[in-house]
């Protein structure tokens, strides 16, 4: 490890000069202003919250107040049910009349209560009673409540509406109201409440909370102000409105109102959305500062003291933090060639981790590169079988893919001399594609070939073409030779490798059509239909290997090796055919658990494209068929388990609830095709295996609901339901309600 280089001195004195030119003035700003002027400027601010934090509880529990009353209001054995459904009419008017009046007498804060219920004509306040029309225009006439306002909104407000005070110019009163529809047990409100605040009595409690010398003013949600006490008007108040508005959160800051600088305190309310505000003139606050003054004097003289002493301590101390971060670095990464002084030193520890890090970049990437290549081959040879498993995997790697829809496509190369040396790139090849369609590229295996997967969600056959057509040409404008799409049809996810197959079986047609152009597999002047395609031999084997019959297997698959041998079908056919085969047998053996008696590894697509003789397909036939025979002699050798129905119903019983529960596992533990336990099961019980676990688990769910107050989502996950959605559905569809209504009705 190399020496240091003698930059200590240096360093060192420059930055003990430093701190004595810079401690004094440091020390004394943070002496002053921050010992002082903060600490003043905290606690008036804190102070001033306090106040306005007694301000907003007081309020809020008067709201809180006003939400009691109502919540009694919708209670159905109150008094006022009683007199609603009295068929009297003098009798129904006088009696809730006189129990708005004794509701009204126990919050004093109220000046009244009215009430109206939907539909009717009247409105009965705490008063009296009185037509729509005469209480919005006789009694009470608000500029912003006339008959028509008011009528709509007592009709039709689902919500509280606090409306800011107005002026009522019967009476001269200034009264803030508080629209409240009531609604119980049901979402369509029946009847409105409005609750009248005289601005006096709000302007009282400011003042019995508020100290004198500034103002407090309350805001609605909408920053309009509500009521205030104090030397602030009420125009200037809703320039403070605005201002708060604007502000970034609630706290403190300085504002200029009526040419007078303020400190602008403010605090919201969470229950009624409210902004509450108090301005104190500043002129107030800073009178205090007079004692700071002093203070600075004697403070000035300490700190150039204090200020010596520290820089006679720094230049001890200030280097501590250089060498140790030098110390460490040179364990960490220990320099090569001559001495480096300790920024050097850092600086080549730096550089050296940025060039790791790149050069591990440039590993990540490569590997994300072959991961897609990876995945398109996973597609084009059938490994994926859902959407949900193609997402998961394009995911893992950043690989959008969008849509469901896709065609499988074949780029053949070639230079003019024949020579399929690869010059352009596959990310080149790429961004070219994506220029006109979405896809991904991938190298074939073969020199001077590129798969393609084109997405083609919404696009038609001639959109299509038209996008490969020109994604041709500009490939073949980079490329100094030909450039030749074979394109198989459009399929879905599963489709993918007829389509691939499709596609290669259109390439190889550039020898009788030409280069340089598309050729698409649907225009290839072929005769398919010289033989059905054996569709019927193909379901048979299905259910032939689900039902472990191997002869009938054997005589499927000999069944084929017939109609190859007997129609000589063109080549894709039997391409087709075998990718058909495999994939059946691969499917069925996937669910009866023979995963591991398989003995033999089965041709991939890209194998099939080498499939050239009908002797290949009969080698694999008799291969598939051999393997399958096998299987099966292994499986009837195994002792299976004791198959009864109370040891099934036992099995039920233990796992029924558990969200991996399924007819495919119960089936594994017997020892059992899925067709034969099923069958078993509904001739021994007289119904399925579904509807028996279904019947078993919504019984669980009454229970459940009933016995324990459980959110839905843990009942669903208690009884084996993944998604609460699909548990909810299945249980209206069998009961005909859903969870909570039937919860509801046990309760009532």
């Amino acid at each position: 490890m190399g020496k240091t280089r003698a930059y200590r001195i240096f360093t060192t004195f420059l930055l003990s000069y430093l701190l004595i030119l810079l401690l004094p003035v440091s020390g004394l700003t943070f002496v002053v202003y921050h010992a002082f002027v903060n600490k003043l400027e905290e606690e008036t601010v804190q102070g001033n919250l306090n106040t306005l934090d007694k301000v907003r509880y007081a309020m809020d529990e008067q709201l809180k107040r006003l939400e009691d009353t109502t919540y009694q209001m919708m209670l159905e054995d109150n008094r006022l049910s009683l007199f609603r459904v009295s068929g009297d009419h003098g009798y129904k008017a006088w009696g809730i009349v006189n129990e708005l009046k004794r509701i009204q007498k126990m919050n004093p804060f109220l000046h009244e209560i009215w009430l109206y219920y939907r539909g009717e004509a009247s409105v009965y306040t705490s008063s009296s009673i009185y037509a729509l029309p005469m209480l919005a225009d006789q009694i009470y006439q608000f500029d912003d409540w006339r008959e028509e306002e008011l009528s709509r909104d007592l009709n039709s407000l689902s919500e509280r509406v606090i409306k800011p005070p107005a002026s009522d110019r019967i009476g001269g009163e200034r009264y803030m109201r508080v629209i409240v529809p009531v609604l119980p047990y049901r979402n369509q409100p029946y009847a409105s409440v409005v609750y009248l605040m005289k601005e006096t009595a709000i302007r009282q409690l400011l003042s019995n909370l508020i100290p004198t010398g500034g103002s407090t003013w309350i805001l609605d949600p909408e920053n309009r102000p509500i009521a205030g006490v104090g030397t602030i008007s009420e125009t200037e108040a809703e320039k403070v409105s605005s201002m708060t508005a604007s502000a970034v959160a609630p706290g403190s800051r300085k504002v200029t109102v009526g040419g007078e600088e303020h400190y602008v305190f403010s605090i919201r309310s969470n229950q009624s959305g409210w902004t509450y505000v108090t301005l104190i003139p500043v002129r107030l606050v800073m009178g205090r500062l007079a004692q700071a003054q002093t203070l600075f004097l004697y403070g000035g003289a300490a700190v150039l003291v204090v200020g010596a002493l520290f820089v006679f301590l720094g230049m001890r101390w200030n280097y501590r933090p250089i060498r140790q971060l030098q110390r460490e670095t040179e364990q960490i990464l220990t320099p090569e060639g001559p001495a480096l002084n300790e920024l050097e030193t850092v600086r080549y520890a730096i550089t050296s981790l940025a060039t790791r890090n790149r050069l591990l970049d440039e590993r990540v990437k490569s590997h994300a590169a072959a991961a897609k290549k990876q995945l398109i081959f996973s597609l084009v040879k059938g490994e994926l079988g859902s959407e949900e498993e193609l997402q998961l995997h394009a995911d893992e790697i950043g690989l959008p893919v969008p849509g469901s829809r896709f065609r499988a496509a074949i780029l053949h190369l070639a230079s003019a001399g024949g020579d399929n040396d690869r010059e352009i790139g596959v990310e080149t090849l790429e961004a070219l594609l994506q220029s006109h369609l979405p896809g991904y590229a991938a190298e074939h295996m073969e020199t001077g070939k590129y798969i393609l997967i084109l997405m083609t969600d919404g696009l038609g056959d001639e959109e299509v073409r038209q996008a490969v057509l020109a994604f041709r040409e500009s490939s073949h404008a980079v490329w100094s030779g030909s450039a030749t799409i074979g394109l198989g049809q459009e399929c879905g996810l599963t489709g993918l490798p007829r389509s691939y197959l499709e596609a290669n079986t259109a390439i190889e047609y550039r020898f009788i059509q030409g280069l340089n152009r598309i050729i698409d597999f649907g225009v290839i002047p072929t005769d398919l239909s010289v033989t059905p395609y054996p569709s019927a031999e193909l379901e048979h084997l299905d259910q032939s290997i689900r039902a472990g019959q191997s002869a009938k297997v054997e005589a499927s698959l000999s069944a084929m090796l017939k109609y190859v041998r007997g129609s000589q079908p063109p080549l894709l056919v039997v391409r087709s055919l075998c990718l058909e085969i495999i994939r059946t047998v691969n499917r069925a053996w996937d669910e009866l658990g023979l995963q591991e008696q398989s003995s033999s590894v089965f041709p991939d697509v890209f194998a099939l494209e080498r499939l050239d003789t009908l002797d290949d397909f009969e080698g694999l036939i008799r291969s598939v068929c051999s393997d399958l025979c096998g299987a099966f002699r292994s499986v009837q050798g195994v002792e299976a388990p004791l198959r009864t129905l109370d040891l099934m119903l036992e099995y039920i019983g233990e796992h029924y609830r558990s969200c991996d529960f399924s007819v495919q596992g119960m089936a594994r533990h017997f020892g059992m095709a899925v067709p034969n336990l099923s069958q078993y099961f509904k001739d021994q019980t007289g119904e399925t295996l579904l509807d028996y676990t279904t019947r078993l688990r919504m019984e669980k769910v009454k229970e459940l609901l009933v016995s324990q107050d459980l959110p839905l989502k843990t009942i669903a996950e208690q009884v084996g339901y993944h998604n609460v959605s699909s548990f909810i559905r299945r249980f209206k569809q069998l009961t005909g309600v859903t969870p909570g209504e039937y919860r509801l009705q046990m309760k009532i």
